[in-house]
């Protein structure tokens, strides 16, 4: 496979426009949420396409303040994601620019769930007004969230070419040219063409110089103090920065070298005790924002068993994790409507959940409570609390977390808008295909039982007995759960907070 198949087939048109060949000046690269300046198929597909016409490449990235969850927490990753990303883009002798949203007082998080209808209005606004002097925009294709929302705004609004780029999956989603229902049949088509896309090397080399003109954008610097930038942003100030995570590329890196020296050698016995440190590799944010590339986090442990540091039992399942489950969920999402709904999930488990709706709940607990950790379930608080409070959760303790908000819930949609609401507002890897599908999973997506309980219907529910019985646990939970929460604002209204799940 050469590079240029492999990026056509990571290529898809949003508009039936052409390319304009004549009278512009670049090739417009919008970056949305692979932010990474290396290893980005569409920052390649860019430069190819402006090779062919002769044409430098632009490359923006924009942060708007309306997204929904916007906090100081999210800005912050994002925003140091892009300090580098700027200096990786220059050194591969492209044009750079940032737009960063301001605005005037601070939002409450029910004022930016309530306005999520329109969020990014501006960023597409500026992403329009660059694209009047393109050849063509190229966007990265991600399925899921705001992300892909923008890019098919962007699209109705030009009248010439948008490609969308697939920079987040190692396979690329259009490698499949029909829903493939299972992960068995998804693992089986996907598994032979592995070697060739991780194989393939797709970087192009710009042919024209940077492109020096005036832009209708001026540039936002990120030299002065990140947290005085985001404090202007009018953001959700209440979330602060999780400790311990920076958006930056070199930290991902830093962070892939340490897992699989640390982590992907033992992952296959490790990844199910949260108590150990370096359980599992903790890649998840880099990976949702783009930082990190799944094709370099596979070769990477590809290289390490090579070179006999990892077992293949190891590798094989932690590249499952990575490569298997990460990308069908992709897939599905590409292919499922309402992915992130109540309305999404297979009929059957909304039908069996919907008929156990009535039957009474040990507790009912307001968002706020849940999003404290104050429930009397001393490990559910341990998880909630790694969300809060570390920006992320770890797997085995997520399937816990999922089950139990079914009891604590006056109905089944409102327990799922819940636990996407609490995993999109404080995660740093929340609001992605994979963590919805995590989601889903606790809902029944994947099977029912035959069993019948009292609120799951033939949904199966999950104790923590198992994980208790794990060395450490019992005193880590306890640890966890007593740790002082902050105080997020609560939404001004929890039906409005949750409309976007229903």
């Amino acid at each position: 496979m050469t590079a240029q198949s492999a990026l056509d087939l990571r290529t898809r048109k949003l508009t039936d426009r052409y390319i304009i060949s004549r009278g512009r000046d670049y090739v417009l690269c919008w970056l949305m949420q692979a932010l990474r300046a290396d290893e980005n198929p569409a920052i390649d597909a860019a430069v190819a396409l402006g090779n062919d016409r002769g044409l430098p490449v632009v490359v923006l990235h924009t942060l708007d303040n309306t997204y929904p969850y916007a906090s100081h927490r999210l800005h912050r990753f994002i925003l140091e994601a892009s300090q580098e990303l700027e200096g990786g883009v220059e050194a591969r002798g492209l044009r750079f620019v940032r737009y960063v949203r301001r605005a005037a007082g601070a939002q409450t998080a029910g004022a930016q769930t309530a306005g999520a209808q329109t969020a990014g209005a501006a960023s597409v606004d500026v992403a329009a007004r660059l694209a009047e002097r393109a050849a063509a925009v190229v966007v990265d294709d991600v399925p899921t969230f705001v992300t892909r929302e923008y890019a098919d705004r962007l699209a109705e609004r030009l009248d010439r070419a948008v490609l969308a780029v697939d920079a987040c999956c190692a396979v690329p989603m259009n490698a499949f040219e029909a829903p493939l229902t299972t992960t068995k049949a998804f693992r089986a088509a996907h598994t032979p063409l592995r070697d060739e896309h991780l194989d393939t090397d797709l970087r192009q080399e710009p042919a024209a110089p940077p492109f020096d003109g005036d832009l209708d954008v001026e540039h936002e610097p990120l030299d002065s103090d990140l947290d005085a930038i985001i404090a202007a942003c009018g953001v959700d100030m209440t979330v602060p920065p999780a400790p311990g995570w920076a958006g930056r590329r070199s930290a991902a890196l830093d962070r892939l070298r340490h897992a699989v020296e640390h982590v992907v050698p033992r992952y296959k016995w490790t990844r199910n005790n949260p108590a150990l440190d370096d359980a599992t590799a903790a890649i998840s944010p880099w990976m949702h924002f783009g930082v990190l590339s799944p094709r370099e986090v596979a070769r990477a442990v590809l290289d390490a068993e090579a070179a006999g540091d990892v077992h293949p039992a190891a590798r094989w399942k932690f590249l499952d994790e990575t490569l298997t489950w990460r990308e069908v969920y992709h897939h599905r999402c590409r292919w499922e409507p309402d992915w992130a709904g109540w309305s999404g999930l297979p009929a059957d488990a909304r039908e069996t959940l919907e008929a156990h709706a009535s039957d009474p709940r040990p507790a009912l607990y307001s968002l706020d409570e849940l999003a404290r950790g104050e429930t009397d379930d001393e490990t559910w608080n341990a998880a909630q609390k790694q969300f809060l409070l570390d920006g992320w959760m770890n797997n085995n303790l997520r399937m816990y977390w999922v089950k139990q908000i079914l009891k604590w819930r006056e109905t089944p949609q409102d327990t799922f808008a819940t636990a996407c609401w609490l995993n999109d507002r404080f995660s740093l890897d929340g609001r992605d295909a994979s963590t919805y599908g995590g989601i889903r999973w606790g809902f029944g997506d994947a099977k029912l039982w035959s069993s019948e309980r009292k609120i799951y219907g033939h949904v199966a529910s999950k104790s923590d007995r198992a994980l208790r019985k794990r060395d450490d646990v019992p005193a880590w939970l306890a640890e966890q759960a007593a740790r002082e929460a902050f105080h997020p604002a609560p939404p001004a209204d929890e039906a409005a907070a949750l409309a976007r799940y229903r």
